[in-house]
């Protein structure tokens, strides 16, 4: 049976064959910290499905495909860039027979927060105000009873914000195994408590994890307030008003 690093090779050779620019490994096993259960993560530049994936030698294997110029606008975007940058950084080049990829790879290591910082806050301002309506949502449903969909805008107000705060904090995670403690140690003690209550790590009662979800977007509000102009300000407020309904503490 072939080592993941020799699977990932031969993998490898075949998408070069098959017209694949470069292929490069990235993940657990480029960190060199897999576990049993990690698959073979390959970035493969070049005109193919954005995502296949298959079963070899008893391991699973992930392709995901681009072009260059869409690795490089991911390097420009600030919803993609906490992952791009990263997985190129650690990626590990396995075929390259025109140096796409290592140019590619330089271009991440020479990559700063600075080439889009102002992209960023304004990225960061609209994408907070979009989890109005989440919020939104979650208050609807409680008030008439709808625990199933409360309970999933609970869940996409618990994982959709960390990802903002984030790019707010201006964080590389590379993946989102570490994203929901990177996030957590730069927003302190009392932002862990209340992900950890709206996703019900210590058996939170239904009421308790939906007001915790509540409160983790006023917190997110607190956090990025002096990014948002007048029209999201008001936005956001709308949303603040119907969280102290449910979580009274000073918003």
């Amino acid at each position: 049976m072939l080592s993941p690093l020799e699977l990932a090779h031969q993998v490898g050779a075949e998408l070069i064959q098959n017209g694949a620019e470069a292929v490069a490994l990235t993940g657990s096993h480029a960190r060199g910290s897999p576990t049993s259960a990690s698959d073979v993560d390959l970035i493969v530049v070049g005109q193919g499905p954005r995502y296949l994936a298959e079963v070899r030698d008893g391991v699973l294997v992930a392709q995901a495909w681009s072009t260059q110029d869409e690795q490089r606008r991911r390097f420009a975007d600030p919803g993609q860039v906490g992952a791009a940058v990263p997985g190129w950084r650690e990626a590990v080049l396995l075929h390259d027979p025109h140096a796409v990829g290592a140019r590619l790879k330089q271009e991440a290591l020479d990559w700063t927060w600075e080439e889009i910082g102002d992209l960023c806050d304004t990225w960061v301002a609209e994408q907070l105000v979009g989890y109005v309506e989440e919020v939104q949502k979650l208050v609807a449903a409680v008030e008439n009873g709808g625990t199933l969909t409360a309970a999933v805008m609970r869940y996409l107000l618990a994982v959709r914000l960390p990802p903002i705060l984030a790019v707010h904090h201006r964080l590389l995670y590379g993946s989102e195994n570490v994203l929901w403690d990177q996030v957590g140690d730069v927003m302190g003690a009392e932002w862990q408590r209340t992900q950890a209550r709206a996703l019900s790590i210590g058996g939170e009662s239904f009421e308790q994890s939906y007001v915790a979800a509540l409160r983790l977007f006023r917190l997110a509000f607190e956090t990025v307030e002096s990014l948002l102009d007048d029209r999201q300000l008001a936005v956001a407020q709308q949303a603040l008003a119907l969280v102290r309904r449910y979580d009274p503490s000073d918003c």
